[in-house]
């Protein structure tokens, strides 16, 4: 089985070439192949005859059809002209009608010269004889018996290519005459039988060089374009996991360096990024010990309305810390997939916001499958589900299933999110100025956790407008996510 090593193997220096001389290379190569294909077509199909011929024979070998078909009896014209010692060169054609050629008149001033001498050798009127002669361009790609009228013998054929107007060529020769009333008789080249084969080549040349080349670009291009390919899906994947997704395997030294470079940027843009939630974490992970040796001196505030600010404001604090160690310890992402009915999950979420006090209304089927992270979606959905009990009084959850897709809207009837002020709404720990403050609480970190863990799964999240004024959340999920 080919492999694409072996073609590395095969072709070592391929992979040191700059994109420039690949492509110049190629042309090249598509050229001669096609040049290639073009000389060896004449050894599989035989190209035409040339055949030439005196003028003076040909005036006479005309009136000689003519008088013998004249003389003999209808029935027996089709026999008498076959015994003809010219039908070695040429065919001839009983017709019991004037035939109607795509062009009566030759294109060739020296050609209807010699259609009004056979018109007066045979006492024909003028237009009692036509003739088809198309001008003679390219031998090699005539499918039809060439002829070369020459009015003397010995020439050189150098000279024969030059004097058109004496030496007439044509690859399409015929010549029609009145023989009766209505009869006529045309006389052509004798056929060998292949012009239908040289047709059909002449159209296949062309198409077979097209194919030729565009094979070559396409190999060319593809060389190009899979490396960005790799490259696009790369980035994409290191925006959406935050993890190292290193590329190589370029054959190219330009892509090389490409990805080089980019191999560099992902190692400091994760050292960068690693760096600073590390420092998160560690700071929200010390606060734990100061809190809960602050939870317990609360408990020794005698006043009791003293001990339940403090005590909220301790609580505050922790579902701050928990919230941000999640956010920045990335153990969301780090859960393997399952099988999950999401219709069940969030119906087991609204059932918990009910019970907490929250008006929770879920609209949709019953069962939906998806394949994805369990935990993480269901943290994704509470936090958008808490959002909307925290800022409305009341919420709805609608779920869609589609052919590929599971599609989820969150809607409240709270203060909604400016259209200016909402892709400010996903960046960690922004408090919008109408929708998140103190007295209503959050951490600022809620539609950022569900925006990574939706973009994790190559969904999409929207915030818009509800029907009662309040904030709409849009979740798209692929049913296959990544």
């Amino acid at each position: 089985m080919w492999r694409r090593e072996d073609w590395r193997v095969r072709l070592p220096f391929w992979s040191r070439l700059r994109l420039a001389p690949r492509i110049v290379l190629v042309i090249i190569v598509g050229m001669l192949a096609v040049k290639a294909v073009d000389k060896l077509m004449p050894l599989v199909i035989r190209p035409p005859e040339i055949m030439f011929f005196d003028r003076t024979w040909l005036l006479a070998t005309l009136q000689e059809v003519r008088d013998a078909s004249r003389a003999a009896p209808a029935a027996e014209r089709q026999a008498v002209l076959r015994d003809l010692p010219a039908r070695r060169w040429l065919d001839f054609t009983l017709l019991p009608a004037k035939p109607k050629f795509h062009h009566a008149s030759p294109r060739i001033g020296a050609f209807d010269d010699l259609r009004l001498q056979i018109a007066g050798m045979l006492d024909l009127a003028p237009q009692d004889v036509l003739m088809v002669a198309d001008e003679l361009d390219d031998p090699e790609y005539s499918p039809r018996p060439m002829v070369i009228i020459l009015p003397t013998l010995p020439v050189v054929m150098r000279d024969v290519l030059d004097e058109r107007r004496e030496n007439l060529l044509s690859s399409d020769l015929r010549i029609a005459f009145r023989i009766g009333p209505e009869d006529w008789l045309l006389v052509a080249p004798k056929s060998d039988g292949q012009e239908t084969v040289r047709m059909i080549r002449n159209g296949l040349l062309p198409l077979l060089a097209v194919a030729m080349i565009a094979a070559l670009s396409v190999w060319v291009a593809r060389g190009v374009v899979k490396p960005l390919d790799g490259l696009a899906a790369a980035a994409e994947k290191l925006g959406r996991d935050r993890e190292l997704s290193l590329v190589g395997d370029f054959n190219a030294p330009e892509l090389q360096a490409i990805g080089s470079s980019f191999n560099a940027m992902q190692l400091r843009l994760k050292r960068f990024v690693d760096d600073r939630l590390q420092m998160i974490a560690a700071i929200s992970h010390d606060l734990r010990t100061p809190l809960t040796r602050l939870r317990l001196f609360a408990e020794y505030v005698p006043d009791q309305d003293q001990r339940r600010q403090v005590l909220s404001d301790i609580n505050d604090m922790e579902a701050m810390v928990s919230a941000t160690l999640t956010f920045a310890s990335n153990q969301l992402k780090d859960e393997p997939h399952s099988a999950v009915d999401l219709a069940s999950l969030l119906i087991s979420i609204c059932d918990t916001a009910a019970d907490a006090g929250c008006a929770v209304v879920y609209a949709g089927p019953d069962h939906a499958g998806l394949n994805c992270r369990p935990l993480a979606i269901r943290r994704a959905f509470a936090n958008l589900i808490d959002n909307g009990c925290k800022f409305g009084s009341r919420v709805d959850v609608r779920l869609r299933e589609d052919a590929g897709a599971i599609t989820v809207t969150v809607a409240d009837d709270g203060p909604g999110i400016p259209a200016d002020q909402r892709d400010d709404a996903f960046r960690p720990f922004t408090r919008l100025e109408t929708s998140r403050n103190r007295e209503t609480g959050g951490t600022g970190l809620g539609l950022t956790i569900a925006q990574d863990v939706v973009q994790a799964h190559r969904g999409t999240i929207a915030l818009g407008d509800s029907e009662s004024g309040g904030l709409l959340v849009t979740i798209t999920l692929p049913k296959q996510a990544a």
